[in-house]
């Protein structure tokens, strides 16, 4: 992939794993700023998810491999948030399936009463597919389509990290109007 960088396309990509259905029940997250193309900052960490959302169901565990053991001892979503929100700044948020990602972000932070302000929010999942002509939008199967090297899928931080590389790619693809068009994808909620 080529490295130049890409004026203007500034945003933040955020991934999260949760302990079970429940969307409060924020086990991981990875965050991943970009600056003009280039990614400048990261931030991945486990998660004890909140009380009351704390049961590791064994279909999560299959899909991403965090268990109730790995996060002994991990900071808190209270802990975690206000470095996430220090880091994301004012950014658009990008997500591959932000509603999913948005949802764990409001849910957790409303189980220990964190106001969370207002934010755009962009879905590569949902770019990919007025972009791209695929059988299938995940992740891996969007990145492959880019020609992005593959990545330890439902690892939180590699998540980020690869949705970050699928906006800056559907950018240089989409050429010098990119990052423009890009804009009619962002949704405020």
């Amino acid at each position: 992939m080529p490295s130049a960088a890409l004026p203007g396309l500034s945003f933040t990509a955020i991934d999260f794993e949760t302990a079970n259905p429940k969307r409060a029940s924020v086990c991981a997250v990875g965050v991943v700023k970009v600056r003009d193309g280039v990614v400048v900052d990261s931030l991945e960490t486990l998660v004890q998810p909140p009380p009351g959302h704390q049961s590791f169901g064994s279909f999560n565990v299959r899909v991403h491999g965090i268990t109730e053991w790995d996060v002994v001892g991990a900071p808190t979503w209270d802990v975690v948030y206000p470095k996430l929100a220090e880091l994301v700044g004012g950014d658009t948020l990008v997500a591959h399936n932000a509603s999913f990602d948005r949802s764990v972000l409001t849910q957790a932070s409303e189980v220990y009463g964190l106001a969370v302000p207002r934010s755009s929010w962009l879905c590569t999942r949902d770019t990919a597919r007025s972009v791209l002509d695929l059988t299938s939008y995940k992740l891996p199967d969007v990145s492959r389509a880019l020609d992005i090297a593959a990545h330890d899928h439902h690892d939180a931080g590699a998540d980020a990290r690869q949705c970050a590389l699928v906006l800056v790619e559907l950018c240089r693809r989409l050429g010098p109007n990119g990052v423009g068009l890009l804009g009619q994808h962002v949704r405020t909620w």
